[in-house]
């Protein structure tokens, strides 16, 4: 199944499952005796009986919708599939040869492969859902650049998880728009802050449940601004696939259902071009994952208004 989070007429938050590009099976009013139709943490919570149930729905209205709540997706009112997950996201660095090469290349090092995965983490309110703005403040960064990546979503807890049992504690897969101001990021070894501002992991659209994920040389991820295409590159050549991705990170702390992990970026990103090449207003950025969708995202400066704030631009030795 693909399954999005969408804000209804009363405004709450309904699941929703695909039934094709055109028209979605609202899953909150066909199935409101069901807690796991409250929300689309509460049915990655609810285990497989319950995505069984949702899937039994999703046959049913597509061999017949007459008395199903089927929608059009046109206007539909999209939210991160998660809009607010119940911990930090959790993502890889360098997990791509090309990206490792490239970021060496650009910060004038020697590239090294990483033995193990590199973590850091997103606050919960860096999420923002598909069509939402991604914020561009001048007074924090000049250098606010894009990547690419393929996120899982955990649906059994567990830890020390080993390899060869972890795919079957992936719910399902999602794409990640790992946002970054590179002058924040590159002032210190802590990534949190210069990867962590709002709206800075827009995620969506859809999360396609694993049993209907191709296999990883068959999906290829892109990456365009506007209408050049910046990434591109065969999932098959993460250097640390999902299973090995969990096995590690949850040697020690336990991962939970609806937990996000994001699985890195290929090479491509703004500031590995020459000369550097970084988002300002106006851009629009779409990420395209083959069995997932399309992320798109417009680029919006913000500023605050508050009284008694100084609203302009800093200088990149000011901001330090």
């Amino acid at each position: 199944m693909r399954l999005i989070t969408f804000t209804a007429e009363g405004g709450e938050d309904h699941v929703g499952a695909l039934l094709d590009d055109n028209t979605v099976l609202d899953l909150t009013d066909s199935a409101p005796q069901r807690t796991w139709s409250t929300s689309m943490l509460a049915l990655v919570d609810a285990g497989p009986e319950a995505l069984a149930e949702a899937e039994g729905l999703v046959d049913t209205a597509r061999s017949s919708r007459s008395g199903m709540e089927v929608r059009p997706c046109a206007g539909l009112d999209m939210r991160a599939p998660i809009p607010r997950p119940l911990k930090n996201v959790f993502c890889v660095g360098l997990n791509f040869r090309s990206h490792v090469e490239q970021n060496a290349l650009a910060l004038g090092e020697e590239p090294q492969i990483p033995e193990t995965p590199l973590f850091f983490s997103k606050p919960t309110t860096a999420v923002t859902g598909p069509g939402s703005p991604i914020h561009f403040d001048p007074r924090l960064t000049s250098k606010l650049d894009y990547e690419v990546e393929l996120a899982l979503v955990i649906g059994k807890s567990g830890t020390w998880i080993p390899v060869d049992e972890a795919g079957t504690h992936i719910f399902g897969y999602t794409i990640l728009n790992d946002v970054s101001a590179r002058d924040l990021q590159w002032r210190s070894s802590q990534f949190l802050y210069g990867k962590g501002q709002d709206t800075y992991a827009p995620l969506g659209p859809v999360i396609t449940t694993a049993d209907e994920m191709p296999p990883w040389d068959q999906v290829e991820s892109q990456l365009w601004v506007n209408d050049e295409l910046r990434q591109r590159e065969s999932l098959a050549h993460m250097i640390f696939d999902p299973e090995h991705v969990v096995a590690e990170l949850s040697k020690g702390i336990t991962l939970e259902p609806g937990d996000i992990v994001s699985l890195g970026t290929p090479g491509g990103c703004g500031y590995q071009m020459s000369p550097p090449v970084f988002l300002s207003e106006g851009d629009v950025v779409e990420c395209r994952i083959d069995g997932i969708g399309s992320l798109v995202n417009p680029v919006r400066a913000v500023v605050d208004a508050s009284p008694g704030r100084d609203n302009k631009p800093r200088s990149e030795k000011e901001q330090m």
